[in-house]
C-alpha cells in the first residue's frame, strides 16, 4: 500500500505542477485515483511540506508550494 500511496503522491504532484491550484474533487477527478488515495497522497505531499493550501470563498484550493 505504502508504494501505490508513493506512486499516487507523484501523479497528484505532477497533476498540480501543471495544473495549478485545484480542489480536492477537481485532484481526484483529474488523477483518475480514489477518494482515498488522493487523500492518503495530499497527506503524504503536506508532511513533506511541498503543499500550501488557500481558502477561496467556501474552496479549498490545493497547490504546490514555492
Amino acid at each position: 500500500m505504502v508504494d501505490a500511496i508513493g506512486e499516487s503522491a507523484g501523479k497528484v504532484w505532477r497533476y498540480l505542477g501543471a495544473q495549478g491550484p485545484r480542489s480536492v474533487s477537481q485532484i481526484q477527478r483529474g488523477t483518475g485515483l480514489s477518494q482515498s488515495l488522493t487523500y492518503f497522497a495530499l497527506g503524504w505531499l503536506a508532511r513533506e511540506g511541498k503543499l500550501r493550501f488557500e481558502q477561496e470563498g467556501r474552496a479549498l484550493l490545493v497547490g504546490v508550494q514555492s
